[in-house]
């Protein structure tokens, strides 16, 4: 399972831990990438939380190693719209440096090349150069405001926009003292 913040991940965690039981094995949190890959090591089995973040090169421009060349994977890409992108090159200028970066996904999935990837995400997004279902493939299921509403877990909203009149005669001599203040500053 991958977030893309550690208090997610850590909330995450702490969820499907109660749930060992149901799982018949204990979720794994990878604490840096070497863990990870020791983690990714066995040859079946694991349930494995992590973030993002762990698969990107080393500050030293370093490639991505290969974590795992098993084909049993899946990763679960928790808030897939946010961090799921990157696959093209840009060149940034920093600091009298030029390179090439990509995004996180790209290095992820050089980690992980026989991976399967199922995205979670409230809200896909479908630009040119971020596309959830680009990414991820065609959607399993849809759980809209409408379900969520019937499942209760959802409260309806009811909104009546109203115009209130303000009765302040000194209003605009207020107003001008403020503006008056704020531009002497």
């Amino acid at each position: 399972v991958v977030t893309d913040r550690n208090d997610l991940d850590n909330q995450l965690f702490s969820t499907f831990s109660k749930s060992k039981d149901l799982l018949r094995q204990i979720p794994q949190q990878a604490t840096s990438r070497k863990n990870l890959r020791e983690l990714l090591s066995r040859e079946s089995g694991g349930i494995i939380f992590t973030t993002i973040h762990k698969f990107n090169p080393g500050e030293n421009g370093d490639n991505m190693p290969v974590l795992t060349e098993r084909k049993n994977v899946i990763v679960i890409a928790d808030e897939a719209h946010r961090s799921q992108y990157g696959f093209e090159a840009k060149i940034i200028e920093k600091n009298d440096e030029a390179g090439i970066k990509y995004g996180y996904a790209k290095y992820m999935r050089e980690a992980l090349p026989n991976a399967s990837y199922i995205g979670f995400t409230a809200t896909p997004v479908e630009l040119t150069d971020k596309n959830t279902p680009a990414v991820f493939g065609d959607y399993i299921d849809i759980y809209d405001m409408t379900r969520s509403v019937e499942d209760k877990t959802t409260v309806k909203i009811y909104y009546e926009s109203r115009i209130t009149p303000i009765l302040c005669s000194s209003f605009s001599s207020i107003a001008r003292n403020v503006l008056r203040k704020a531009l002497l500053v």
